[in-house]
């Protein structure tokens, strides 16, 4: 299967030197990149600013703004892919962006800018690519992140939906705990992302062949 995988944070820039991002590692995409390479998978990934390896034998784009990552993902998506996997932590809003840097020691307000739901978006552009987004919470139970993968799924289309609680030590460590949502519901208890991936991975290749049959 052609796949593609987004990772990582983006950056909004506020002026030429600040900008506004989150604490997206990219650890979890890339496992899943890789239990995909494993699996014989050829992977595209579009990468933010991350400061881990990524797998070899993938294919590459690094983007920087979530307006980088929309389009890169886009375009790729034009050339036909099976599966896309939104691991990406992609900024919901843009900043008015200043050519000159704000002079400190005053207050200062943001003007953001909602940007568009990149996994409703290719879902609608391309609806016979099954696609796996990631809804990510703070303070949230079990029943309360499925209600909001099954209210991710409706509003948007997707197929699957990775649900997790970020408040603990996600961002940046090498585990992860989620609920794997689509027509059930699949809890991975805390484990290493790369034995999480392997979860992710038989969700959506069970997914494939069910699509396969209809």
């Amino acid at each position: 299967m052609r796949v593609l995988v987004t990772l990582g944070p983006t950056q909004e820039p506020i002026d030429p030197v600040r900008y506004i991002s989150n604490r997206s590692s990219g650890r979890m995409g890339a496992a899943l990149a890789r239990e995909g390479l494993k699996r014989g998978h050829e992977i595209t990934i579009i990468s933010g600013p991350v400061n881990i390896p990524l797998p070899e034998g993938a294919r590459i784009h690094r983007v920087t703004t979530s307006g980088q990552m929309i389009k890169t993902t886009l375009s790729e998506l034009e050339k036909g892919y099976d599966v896309m996997i939104s691991a990406a932590a992609i900024s919901d809003y843009s900043v008015d962006y200043k050519e000159k840097k704000i002079d400190s020691g005053r207050e200062l307000s943001l003007k953001l800018k909602p940007q568009v739901k990149l996994t409703k978006h290719a879902k609608e552009l391309y609806p016979k690519t099954l696609v796996v987004a990631f809804k990510a919470e703070t303070n949230a139970k079990g029943d309360e992140l499925v209600k909001k993968a099954r209210k991710k799924i409706h509003d948007e289309g997707v197929d699957l939906v990775v649900a997790n609680d970020v408040s603990g030590r996600v961002f940046g460590s090498g585990e992860n705990e989620v609920y794997i949502v689509n027509g059930g519901v699949l809890h991975v208890p805390r484990a290493s992302k790369a034995l999480v991936s392997e979860k992710i991975w038989d969700a959506v290749e069970s997914k494939i062949q069910i699509l396969l049959l209809r």
